[in-house]
């Protein structure tokens, strides 16, 4: 099949090339015409901890290869789903019969949209056709090809298992499900908590303040999942609990080190600089937030991550509100 990878950063290039690898004829489509150019000539790995791309690995600003490719993987960061989806249309692509595939993990700022929904609403029509990919899979691994199990969510379970053939090999394990809310729900607001565990990090605390994060931020993530219409088993899967363990513990996280650069003192702005690239869960925390005051679900770490990166409450402060709320049963 021939697949359209839109993004070329660390998760887009590493997708490619696994479907390269599994016999798909696999193109990578980069925004920026200068990067792009220099990816195909060079196929220099495309970040730090990864490694060389294949050379026969095609690497293109142009979008002509959508004209007749049978399946589109977005990999772009969250916040540019939109404006990519808009360039496609405004080119002239119709995404009618295509398999359409989403490696971002994120919900849209002011409009609270999950990533598949943003694609229905400029391309009406496509969501039966829309699968979700998601889980505890970071690329600097994936490209090595370490063992990984990751979940392909849709509302169609046919979808769901054409994205799973695509790419499940001997170190690349898929499961399939039709949970696409609460897949796409758990993939973006994990690193919220990555953040929050990040900044524990930086406050120099230990390994019980992070289990803390971490399995009452599963509590919260289910709690936000299922109002919004998720099933609350998905996130004790991969795309729960196992995209959030992986996310708030590894050294590859990149939330986790803009939370530490946060708890050492940094501005969110300075330590998202610092970091030199995205950071899914900095804009992804005012979408958690503001779903939290429009559902009215209680979400303490959420709110108080938000009032740490926007507001410029100490750290130090959010913790110990946090350890001095009102007894709960648990």
């Amino acid at each position: 099949m021939k697949i359209t990878v839109l993004g070329a950063g660390s998760w887009g290039a590493t997708l490619a090339a696994l479907l390269l690898e599994n016999g798909h004829q696999a193109v990578l489509w980069e925004f920026d015409k200068k990067r792009a150019d220099d990816l195909q000539s060079r196929k220099i790995k495309p970040f730090s901890a990864g490694i060389d791309l294949p050379k026969d690995l095609y690497i293109t600003n142009s979008l002509e290869s959508l004209k007749d490719s049978q399946g589109l993987l977005f990999a772009v960061p969250s916040q540019f789903m939109r404006s990519t989806c808009n360039l496609l249309k405004s080119s002239g692509v119709t995404l009618s019969g295509k398999l359409i595939m989403s490696a971002t993990k994120g919900i849209e700022n002011k409009t609270l949209l999950r990533m598949s929904e943003v694609i229905e609403e400029i391309f009406p029509g496509s969501y039966d056709n829309i699968a979700a990919l998601s889980g505890p899979s970071h690329a600097e691994e994936v490209c090595r090809k370490m063992p990984t199990a990751v979940t392909s969510a849709s509302y169609n379970i046919e979808t769901a298992e054409k994205c799973r053939a695509l790419f499940m090999n001997d170190y690349f394990r898929v499961y399939n499900q039709t949970d696409i809310i609460g897949v796409e729900t758990g993939a973006a607001l994990k690193n919220v908590f990555a953040i929050a565990s990040g900044i524990v990090d930086g406050l120099k605390y230990g390994d019980n303040t992070k289990a803390a994060i971490v399995s009452r931020g599963l509590k919260e993530l289910a709690r936000i999942g299922v109002a919004l219409g998720g099933k609350e088993q998905t996130f004790y899967g991969l795309s729960g609990v196992g995209d959030l363990m992986v996310t708030c513990f590894s050294m590859h996280s990149r939330n986790r080190a803009v939370g530490q650069a946060v708890g050492e003192g940094k501005s969110a702005y300075e330590a998202e600089k610092s970091l030199g690239m995205i950071a899914e869960g900095v804009k992804n925390s005012i979408s958690a937030y503001e779903i939290g005051k429009k559902l009215n679900v209680e979400l303490p770490i959420i709110n108080e991550v938000y009032e740490v990166l926007f507001n410029g409450k100490n750290p130090l402060e959010a913790v110990n509100i946090l350890m001095t709320r009102e007894p709960k049963h648990e």
